[in-house]
C-alpha cells in the first residue's frame, strides 16, 4: 500500500492528484499532478492513465464533493439515542434540502461547545445527493483508483486551516470558487461555524467597480465573526486567511485589513506543508478542497 492519503480532483477542465504523507513534523505534499482531460470530455482515459502513474490502486485515495452535490444544514440535535440518530435527522432535514430525502446519504457532525451552554445541542448535518456520491464512485472505480474516503469542502477547508497557527486560538478563512465563497470559522480542528454567499470569481474577476462587493465580503464575515463571538461565547477571532485565487483581486486584502479588526493573510501551500515543486497560485486555487481532503485524519466520512 502506497503511503500517506492521495486526493483526487476531478474539474470541469481537468484532473488534479495530490499525496500527503505524515511523519511527525509537518504534513509533506509528495505528489502533485493537475492533468488536462483528454479530448476536452474523455475522463476515463485521463483517469486510467493517472491511475496506471501513481499505482492509485494500492493507494488510499479520497475525494471531494462539488457544492451542488450536497447540502450542508445546522439543525438541532434530536433526543434520541446515538444509533437512531441519522434516521431522526433524516426525518427533520427532509423539507430543507431541494431533492428527496430518500435520495440522500447522510452524515452529521457536532457542534462544538454546543452542550456546554445550556442551550439545545445543534449539529450540521451532510446530506449528499447518493446518485452523485455513486457517480464519483464509479468514475473512479472504473479507472482503478482505490476510493477510501469521500469528504466535503467545508471540511477540506478546515483541515487546511488546521495548519495554521491562529488555529489554536480561532481563525477565519475565506476560499472563492467560480460563483461563491465559503467561509469557515474553526478552532482547533474543530468547525464552529461555515457560511456560503454569492460573490465568487466570476464577479470578482469581471466588475470594474469592485467596491460593493467588497463591502458584501466584508458584511458577511463581521456577521460571522459576531455570531462566533456571541454565541459560543468565544474570544474574538484575531485573524482571517484568504485562499489562493488564480489572479490577484486588485484592492480585496487592503479593503478586508481596513475594515475588519483581524490580520488578514494569504494562503500558499509551500508556507503549511513541505512542497516537492513550486505551484503556481492559480492551480493552488483549483486544487485547494483537493488538498484539503489529502490532509484529512478522521477515519469516518460520507
Amino acid at each position: 500500500m502506497a503511503p500517506g492519503l492521495t486526493g483526487i480532483g476531478v474539474h470541469p477542465e481537468g484532473l488534479s492528484v495530490l499525496r500527503i504523507e505524515r511523519n511527525g513534523g509537518r504534513p509533506v505534499l509528495t505528489v502533485f499532478d493537475f492533468r488536462k482531460w483528454d479530448g476536452g470530455t474523455d475522463r476515463a482515459k485521463t483517469l486510467a492513465r493517472t491511475v496506471a502513474d501513481y499505482d492509485l490502486k494500492r493507494a488510499r485515495c479520497t475525494t471531494a464533493l462539488d457544492p451542488n452535490e450536497y447540502a450542508l444544514l445546522l439543525t438541532e440535535a434530536p433526543d434520541v439515542p446515538a444509533e437512531e440518530l441519522r434516521a431522526a435527522l433524516r426525518w427533520r432535514i427532509k423539507d430543507l434540502i431541494d431533492f428527496h430525502v430518500n435520495d440522500a446519504t447522510l452524515d452529521v457532525f457536532e457542534v462544538p461547545g454546543e452542550k456546554a451552554s445550556g442551550r439545545a445541542r445543534s449539529m450540521y448535518a451532510v446530506a449528499a445527493r447518493s446518485s452523485a456520491i455513486q457517480k464519483r464512485v464509479d468514475l473512479l472505480d472504473a479507472a482503478g483508483a482505490s476510493l477510501e474516503v469521500i469528504d466535503i469542502p467545508e471540511m477540506a477547508q478546515r483541515n487546511v486551516a488546521a495548519l495554521l497557527p491562529e488555529d489554536a486560538k480561532g481563525v477565519a478563512c475565506l476560499t472563492f470558487q467560480e460563483a461563491s465563497a465559503l467561509l469557515t470559522i474553526t478552532k482547533q480542528s474543530e468547525v464552529y461555524l461555515t457560511r456560503t454567499f454569492d460573490v465568487g470569481l466570476e464577479v470578482l474577476s469581471q466588475q470594474l467597480d469592485l467596491a460593493p462587493y467588497f463591502e458584501r465580503i466584508v458584511l458577511e464575515i463581521q456577521r460571522s465573526l459576531d455570531y462566533f463571538e456571541s454565541h459560543f461565547r468565544q474570544a474574538p477571532v484575531g485573524s482571517l486567511a484568504i485562499g489562493p485565487v488564480p489572479e490577484p483581486i486588485p484592492g480585496l486584502l487592503e479593503h478586508l485589513q481596513a475594515n475588519l479588526n483581524v490580520i488578514v493573510t494569504s494562503i500558499d501551500f509551500s508556507r503549511l506543508v513541505d512542497c516537492r515543486q513550486d505551484i503556481p497560485l492559480a492551480l493552488q486555487s483549483r486544487c485547494f478542497a483537493t488538498l484539503g481532503a489529502a490532509l484529512r485524519q478522521e477515519a469516518v466520512a460520507l
